[in-house]
C-alpha cells in the first residue's frame, strides 16, 4: 500500500540519484519524488510542494545526513539563483553524473542500449570559466534597480554582487556598470545587460572592428562573433571542442562537409583547410556576416557561407545536387527540426557528427538517424558547463 501524501506534508527521503536537469530523486513508498540541490546520499527532509499522478515534487526543510559527496556552494546565492544547479556537488562527481545522464539519456529517449559513452572532458577550471554573460536588470523597485540573474523559477531577478562561473574580467566590468547605475551616475534603457570576456587582442584586425562585433580567440586564430550573438561559453574549453569535432570528424582532403547551424563559422574555419569544401548554413544574418570576415582574414577560400534556415535551404538543389561526404550539426538546444534530419538522411553523407548541449534532444534525433540506416559511433561528453546542469555531447554516425 503507497503512503498517502500531502500539499505541505514534511517527509523524509534519501536521495538515490541525481535527473538530468539537476533534482533529486528519492523515493516515498513506491512513489518518485524529485527535491532539488541534493544529491545521492543525502537523507532529507522534504516539503511537498507539488503532487502529480506519477510523482511529487519537494524542496528541503532539513538536512538530516549529508552525503559525502556534497560541498559548500562557493555563491551566496546559489539557492537562489537559476544560473548554477550543482555547486553543492563535489567537481568529480558532477562528471560521473553527466556521464551516467547521457548514457540514460540514450538509453531512454534513444532507446540504445549501452550506448557508447566515452569518459567525460573535463574543464581545466571549475569556476570562471564562461566568456559571456547576460545580466537583467528590474527597475520596479524603488531603490536601486535588482541586478543580476533569473531566479530559479525564472520569474524574479536575484540581485548579486558577482557571478562565480565567469570570468574574473566580467566580473571586473559588471562591479564598475553596477555602481555606476546604483549611485546614479549613469543609466541604462534597456533591461539586458551583455558582459564578454575581455582578452589579449593586440592581434585583433583594429579597421575590421566595430561595435557589433566583438573577438574571441580560439587556437590560433581571433574570430569576429556578433556581441548579441552566440559563441561556445566555456573559453577554456573552446579549442578542445573544435579539436574533437575535427578529430571525430576524421575527413579527408577531397571531402565536401556541410555545416549547419554554424554560426559564425567556428568549425568551419579550422575544417576548411583539411577538405575540398564546406557550405555553411545559419539564418542569422550577423553571424554569417562574421563567418565571411572570418574565412577571408584568414585566407579560407573553398566555403560558402548561406544566410537561411537549415530545414529551407536542404529543399533546394543548392545542396541537393552536390556530393555530401560530412554533415557537421550543432543545433540550438531545442534540436533539430523533422524536416531538416530528413532531407541530411537524403544527402547520405558517411558521417555525421552532431554537437548538442541537450542530450535529451540529441538523443532523439539520434533515435531518428538510426532507423534511417546510420550507425551510432561515438559519443564523447565535454563539460563545458560545471557547475550547471547543462551537458556538451559530440555525436559521430556513420551511414
Amino acid at each position: 500500500m503507497s503512503v498517502d501524501v500531502k500539499r505541505g506534508d514534511i517527509v523524509q527521503v534519501t536521495i538515490d540519484t541525481v535527473a538530468f536537469g539537476g533534482d533529486g530523486i528519492g523515493r516515498i513508498d513506491k512513489r518518485v519524488v524529485f527535491v532539488p540541490f541534493t544529491v545521492e546520499g543525502d537523507i532529507v527532509d522534504v516539503e511537498i510542494v507539488d503532487i502529480r499522478k506519477k510523482y511529487v515534487r519537494g524542496i528541503i526543510r532539513t538536512i538530516i545526513q549529508q552525503s559525502p559527496r556534497r560541498v559548500e556552494p562557493r555563491c551566496p546565492s546559489f539557492y537562489r539563483c537559476g544560473g548554477c544547479q550543482y555547486q553543492h556537488i563535489s567537481y568529480d562527481h558532477q562528471l560521473r553524473m553527466k556521464e551516467r545522464q547521457v548514457t540514460e539519456s540514450f538509453e531512454r529517449i534513444g532507446k540504445i542500449p549501452s550506448p557508447p559513452v566515452k569518459t567525460i572532458i573535463p574543464s581545466p577550471q571549475h569556476f570562471n570559466y564562461r566568456g559571456k554573460a547576460e545580466y537583467h536588470l528590474d527597475f520596479r523597485q524603488n531603490r536601486h534597480p535588482e541586478i543580476g540573474f533569473m531566479d530559479i523559477k525564472g520569474g524574479t531577478v536575484v540581485d548579486i554582487e558577482r557571478c562565480e562561473i565567469v570570468d574574473e574580467s566580467i566580473n571586473r566590468t559588471y562591479r564598475q556598470f553596477r555602481e555606476a547605475l546604483i549611485s546614479g551616475r549613469e543609466t541604462f534603457p534597456g533591461d539586458r545587460f551583455t558582459v564578454w570576456s575581455e582578452y589579449d587582442d593586440t592581434e585583433f584586425p583594429p579597421d575590421q572592428f566595430e561595435f557589433s562585433t566583438i573577438g574571441r580567440k580560439v587556437k590560433d586564430k581571433i574570430l569576429f562573433v556578433p556581441r548579441e550573438g552566440f559563441f561556445q561559453a566555456n573559453i577554456l574549453l573552446v579549442d578542445r571542442l573544435v579539436e574533437q569535432v575535427l578529430t571525430i570528424g576524421n575527413v579527408n582532403p577531397s571531402d565536401v562537409v556541410v555545416d549547419l547551424y554554424c554560426g559564425s563559422g567556428l568549425f568551419s574555419v579550422f575544417i576548411a583547410p583539411r577538405v575540398r569544401q564546406v557550405y555553411g548554413v545559419e539564418i542569422d544574418g550577423e553571424a554569417v556576416r562574421c563567418a565571411r570576415l572570418n574565412m577571408g582574414m584568414y585566407g579560407v577560400s573553398n566555403t560558402e557561407m548561406v544566410e537561411e534556415r537549415v530545414e529551407d535551404v536542404l529543399k533546394i538543389g543548392f545542396i541537393r545536387e552536390k556530393r555530401i561526404d560530412a554533415v557537421i550539426l550543432d543545433p540550438p538546444r531545442i534540436g533539430c527540426d523533422r524536416g531538416a534530419l530528413a532531407r541530411i538522411t537524403e544527402l547520405k553523407p558517411s558521417r555525421i557528427i552532431y554537437v548538442s548541449c541537450n542530450p535529451t534532444t540529441q538523443a532523439r534525433d539520434v533515435r531518428y538517424l538510426l532507423d534511417e540506416g546510420f550507425s551510432l559511433m561515438e559519443l564523447q561528453p565535454i563539460d563545458m558547463f560545471p557547475q550547471t546542469k547543462h551537458i556538451e555531447v559530440i555525436a559521430l554516425l556513420e551511414g
